[in-house]
């Protein structure tokens, strides 16, 4: 893909009260001026790398061969943690060694993942994010880095969740805006008329929202082709007091 037409996603927990996510779109602009940059949120809960890793997953589902995703969701900033370049489903990842890339690993094939080198000179300590990874994002996109030439990385810090195996190892492992609670089920695993018990609800698989009343319950797939526990028209979270790590009990039909 010319460099021109090579697009970059932003994620990150920097919120927009300040200009940390303004300073990063400058060195991009800056190393490469006709990349297309998408902000897909910037909204990840100050140091959630869990959800952060869930929402960079989510969108390697969906763009095109040779996008390049950069992910910033960074509380060891400034130690010696690594910066990862990671590639799956034919994009490219760039994010702290610190569990960004456990969902898109467990959920897809690595193809590869190399360790980005830290640049000499008098960047920050406490902004990686446009001194370290938006320099290497640009001439990435420019052609300007041989992965040959940087070191391999092996063993990727990985969070301790994968999607479940079997339903006896049903949690949630997402809250997103609206309150659902997605948990890590694949639809493959449940049957027709498999039974999901939540606190004192028992809730039979519906296909959508409004499959349930106003304000109750709903079990469903969701679009991420994942089991989630919602309340029509509120927020499952707050009605049913869920967070992630509470785990579920689905019987088979």
């Amino acid at each position: 893909m010319p460099p021109r037409d090579r697009v970059i996603t932003l994620t990150t927990d920097f919120g927009l009260h300040d200009s940390y996510v303004a300073e990063m779109k400058a060195v991009l602009l800056a190393g490469s001026p006709t990349v297309r940059i998408v902000d897909v949120t910037h909204e990840v809960p100050p140091q959630d790398v869990l959800y952060g890793s869930i929402v960079l997953e989510r969108l390697v589902r969906v763009f095109p061969v040779g996008t390049v995703h950069i992910g910033v969701v960074d509380p060891g900033v400034g130690t010696d943690r690594r910066i990862l370049l990671a590639k799956a489903r034919g994009q490219l990842i760039i994010c702290p060694d610190n569990g960004l890339i456990t969902w898109t690993a467990r959920c897809h094939a690595l193809q590869s993942c190399h360790e980005v080198p830290r640049p000499s000179g008098d960047g920050s300590a406490t902004f990686a994010g446009r001194d370290l990874i938006a320099p290497f994002a640009a001439r990435l996109v420019r052609a300007k880095v041989s992965k040959r030439s940087i070191p391999k990385v092996t063993d990727p810090v990985l969070l301790d969740v994968r999607p479940a195996a079997k339903l006896s190892e049903a949690e949630i492992i997402y809250i997103d805006r609206f309150g659902n609670a997605v948990t890590n089920v694949r639809s493959n695993l449940l049957a027709s008329g498999a039974k999901i018990t939540v606190g004192e609800h028992h809730l039979p698989l519906q296909r959508t929202y409004a499959d349930a009343k106003v304000n109750q319950p709903v079990a469903l797939i969701g679009s991420s082709h994942l089991l989630e526990i919602a309340v029509r028209n509120g927020s499952a979270a707050k009605k049913l007091k869920l967070k992630v790590g509470d785990r579920l009990h689905i019987s088979e039909p």
